[in-house]
């Protein structure tokens, strides 16, 4: 009980908590003892997951004394460790992208589920990899790739492969809900470290290397790349269509999802609907065919949650994103690293379907906040 205790965070976690337990009190659809193993379940799948990563280091592990030397500590290893595994996982994406099937998925009774045959763009194939949705696959890719470049300083050559696969089966995903996050959150990285003006020699050099190996490319790679830039650009750009050019999802759909949750959060605006409200009372009875294939947490949160738990996730993030400011002095490269991964998280969980991402991107998020809570109390230690 005192790890848990010791974290920073452990407070606003315990407010979300109640949160959750309050929600399910104050669901009266069913049994009270259901709507509080519902809360108490969803709360562990979620951001319990956080203390995962906190508990796995423990004080007596700590053997760096200087900030400075943080490039090549040992809690790298972590991330030094996982990269061979992703091979399998990536290589297979690359295949799949080639033969537009998806064997896993087929097995599990989802056949063709990203597979696009109207569409003549590069959305008519999204590769999924072992995941069942793009969007949570990409988000896998976007935080591996985010972790182990930055953190991992003296690569092999299989870590460098690992590395160079991620990010190429991020854009496999064609999804840009990961990819647009995941650019958000390496440019505020690249910020914090180096400036506004070092991401401006970035984005330069990028655009220099790029001009010169386009013309390179083979063909269906060129339009690949070609398409999904302009679909970015179709999503970010005032003038742009917000995502309808190439199809699939767009803002305008989102937008009005997430107003029709927020017009049913106006019913029980403290403590929501209660959870699974969505599924069972709505999507099934088709009663709100405007929320029908909806994505954003957001919705999610106005129709089962409630204004209560909003505010206490809003309130982790924002606690999330001072203690990693504050304690940038005592591991800055930790610190800039958990401020990108909640910039990037945040988006994500605004215009995507989360599903499975909690369960590695809440104990990453608990990992990289142990460091920094071990390096300060260490560097504190020595000083003294």
């Amino acid at each position: 009980m005192e790890n848990f205790m010791s974290c920073p965070l452990f407070y606003t976690l315990f407010f979300v908590f109640l949160s959750y337990i309050l929600i399910g009190l104050f669901d009266f659809r069913g049994r009270m003892v259901l709507n509080i193993y519902r809360a108490i379940h969803a709360f562990i799948g979620s951001y319990f997951l956080f203390y995962f990563g906190w508990v796995s280091l423990t004080r007596e592990e700590i053997h760096v004394v200087s900030p400075s030397s943080e490039k090549n500590d040992k809690y790298s290893l972590f991330f030094s460790l996982i990269l061979p595994f992703t091979l399998i996982m990536t290589i297979y994406g690359v295949l799949i992208s080639f033969t537009h099937t998806n064997p896993v998925l087929d097995a599990v009774g989802l056949k063709d589920r990203f597979l696009k045959e109207g569409i003549t763009n590069f959305r008519n194939f999204r590769v999924t990899a072992m995941c069942v949705s793009s969007s949570v696959y990409g988000l896998v890719c976007a935080t591996l790739t985010l972790c182990s470049f930055f953190l991992i300083k003296r690569r092999t050559k299989i870590q460098t492969t690992a590395i160079f696969l991620l990010l190429v089966n991020l854009l496999l995903t064609a999804t840009r809900a990961a990819i647009i996050p995941f650019i958000i959150g390496l440019c505020i990285f690249i910020i914090l470290t180096k400036g506004v003006s070092g991401i401006v020699k970035k984005v330069l050099i990028v655009v220099t290397v790029s001009l010169f190996l386009f013309p390179l490319l083979p063909e269906f790679i060129a339009a690949f790349m070609t398409q999904l830039f302009d679909s970015i650009i179709d999503v970010i750009s005032p003038t742009g269509s917000g995502g309808k050019k190439y199809g699939g999802s767009n803002i305008d759909a989102r937008g009005i999802q997430i107003a029709a949750a927020m017009e049913l959060l106006k019913e029980k605006p403290l403590f929501g609907h209660g959870f699974a409200y969505a599924s069972e009372a709505l999507l099934k009875g088709k009663s709100h065919a405007q929320l029908l294939g909806m994505e954003s947490y957001l919705c999610f949160l106005g129709i089962e949650r409630g204004i209560v738990n909003m505010v206490a996730e809003l309130f982790f993030y924002i606690s999330c994103l001072i203690f990693y400011y504050k304690n940038r002095i005592y591991c800055q490269l930790y610190a800039d690293l958990g401020i990108a991964l909640i910039t990037m998280f945040i988006p994500f969980l605004i215009f995507a379907w989360v599903g499975g991402c909690w369960f590695f991107f809440m104990p990453i998020l608990g990992y990289i906040t142990k460091v920094i809570y071990l390096r300060k109390q260490k560097l504190l230690y020595l000083n003294y």
